[in-house]
């Protein structure tokens, strides 16, 4: 019997540590994909990777880039089309889609608008080195870069109409290039012409800078000029394809406009109040009429809120950002945004008193 349990226990010893061995083997491995498990559920904390050791290396490059940059520079480069892309996933609607209503308008290109000068991470740099000198400099130069981008968009209108056609490029690349910007040597396109118009009217109202008002009465005035021709022409089949080219291109967009007036507290305040509190509600109207029970919001038309400065390490447009791959977070402080959405063309009307 004595024998018998000292083989018994050997036998229950080797194979104890038989079963620890193969336990410590499997929860090796296992750990391995528990890791993994772990490091997706976590990886806003930060992933680590080829694809975001890229992203990282350019966007130091870049925050590099512009840190050697005047702000005459950082203005005069706001016309790179190509920067506004870098980092915005663009949803590809027909251009026809443009002339049915403005609601439709509203959704698939006035909301729009307002998200390619935040992409741009230029934009921001914009901004903080505006808010650090004096007023009246910043809107000297706002106001010199609205007029000078203005005067090419107003010829390449004329040509335009002229011609029946408006150039859709985007941009001129630099090949093999670090990110994705334009060639020094090539012109501006009205891609980055426009978006550099838009840019400069959102800091001048971020800033509220009163000075470069006369500038914004401009824009509008054009903007208008452009939005009479768009409802001057049929809807033919053969006129189609110009007018959505034309409302797509314009600087018509009456909550951006609306939203550059806040440039100066003193522009039709009373209107401002109105306009502020009114209600914003998200769903069209012919889909409110078939379904008058979905809940109505609450929100109003115009917005705040905030996002991450320029040297943040990725945006909120980014992609690494937008995955959670890469923490949004400030590097120095938060940007405090406002704009209005939903304006309609007769609260337009309305406050510019047509």
């Amino acid at each position: 019997m004595r024998r018998k349990t000292i083989y018994f226990l050997l036998a229950f010893i080797v194979v104890n540590v038989l079963v620890l061995v193969a336990g410590l083997h499997w929860r090796a491995q296992r750990q391995t994909v528990v890791d993994e498990m772990v490091r997706r559920a976590e990886r806003y904390q930060g992933a680590t990777g080829d694809v975001i050791t890229a992203f990282d290396n350019k966007t130091d490059r870049w925050i590099a880039e512009m840190k050697e940059e005047p702000i005459e520079v950082i203005l005069q480069k706001l016309t790179d089309g190509a920067e506004y892309v870098e980092s915005m996933f663009q949803v590809m609607f027909s251009d026809a889609v443009f002339i049915y209503s403005e609601e439709v308008r509203e959704q698939t290109l006035y909301s729009k608008d307002i998200c390619f000068p935040l992409a741009n991470r230029r934009f921001r740099k914009a901004y903080e080195d505006l808010r650090k000198i004096d007023k009246s400099k910043a809107a000297e130069l706002l106001t010199k870069n609205i007029r000078g981008n203005l005067k090419e968009l107003r010829v390449m209108f004329q040509k335009a109409k002229q011609t029946g056609n408006f150039d859709s490029t985007i941009a001129h690349p630099i090949t093999d290039f670090y990110r994705y910007a334009s060639r020094p040597d090539s012109p501006p396109t009205h891609f980055g012409l426009r978006y550099a118009v838009h840019s400069c009217i959102m800091l001048a109202s971020l800033l509220e800078l009163q000075e470069v008002r006369p500038a914004i009465e401009e824009v509008v005035a054009f903007a208008k000029e452009e939005y009479e021709l768009f409802n001057s022409i049929e809807d033919e089949i053969e006129t189609i394809p110009f007018k959505a080219a034309l409302i797509k291109r314009s600087l018509y967009n009456p909550s951006l406009l609306l939203t550059a007036t806040l440039c100066d507290p003193s522009w039709n305040a009373e209107k401002h109040k109105i306009l502020a509190a009114t209600p914003y509600d998200p769903i069209p109207a012919d889909i409110r009429a078939l379904r008058p029970d979905i809940p109505k919001s609450t929100e109003t038309k115009l917005v705040e809120f905030e996002i991450v400065d320029w040297q943040s390490r990725a945006l909120e447009f980014d992609m690494p950002g937008r995955d959670g791959l890469v923490p949004v977070v400030p590097h120095e402080g938060m940007i405090k945004i406002r704009y209005y959405r939903g304006i309609t063309d007769a609260e337009f009307n309305d406050f510019f008193e047509k």
